[in-house]
């Protein structure tokens, strides 16, 4: 039975690929430095521009549309495994190949959904956000934001309105206060 991929013949071309002697990790390191140059250019433009529910917006675009608490581990994913590189062997180069594609497809989706933020509806993720809402001091803060706010249409703030019934009988109710 002859098979369909043959690795034999493909053997010099991941050993050029992946070899000692490439270039590629620089490469990737830049492709990765590209990526976190337009990121912080899209950071300064969202967060430059003055807006009703600033704070309620900041603590969105913090938890849902950038993933603060994760972009560490995306950075970590997409440049740790290319200091090893050099040192270490061609199957486990493929795993940190396969590391470095996994943590700049992650970076991407940031960059996608900020687009999706600075172009789109943001009163969705706002909705999403408040009803996620555990910490007392996020839940002052974020409420103060939406409450001080004075361009609110009736449809969003009947919505903020529920969102708020919501949480105030499920404080209620916990006798969390």
């Amino acid at each position: 039975m002859d098979a369909i991929f043959d690795f034999k013949e493909c053997a010099p071309f991941l050993n050029a690929f992946v070899g000692g002697d490439s270039d590629l990790p620089a490469i990737l390191l830049g492709i990765v430095g590209a990526h976190l140059t337009i990121l912080i250019s899209v950071a300064v433009a969202i967060f430059s521009e003055e807006k009703d529910y600033e704070v309620l917006d900041r603590n969105v675009i913090l938890d849902h549309v950038i993933k603060a608490k994760h972009l560490i581990l995306y950075l970590l994913l997409s440049s740790i495994p290319l200091t090893f590189w050099g040192i270490s062997l061609n199957p486990t180069r493929l795993i940190e190949l396969l590391l470095w594609i996994i943590g700049l497809m992650c970076i991407v989706r940031i960059l996608v959904r900020s687009y999706h933020w600075m172009k789109g509806n943001k009163f969705g993720l706002r909705f999403a956000y408040l009803r996620s809402l555990d910490d007392h001091k996020d839940i002052e803060e974020a409420w103060r934001s939406v409450w001080q706010s004075e361009k609110i249409n009736y449809q969003n703030e009947q919505e903020f309105f529920d969102i708020f019934k919501t949480t105030v009988n499920k404080l209620m109710a916990s006798n969390d206060r």
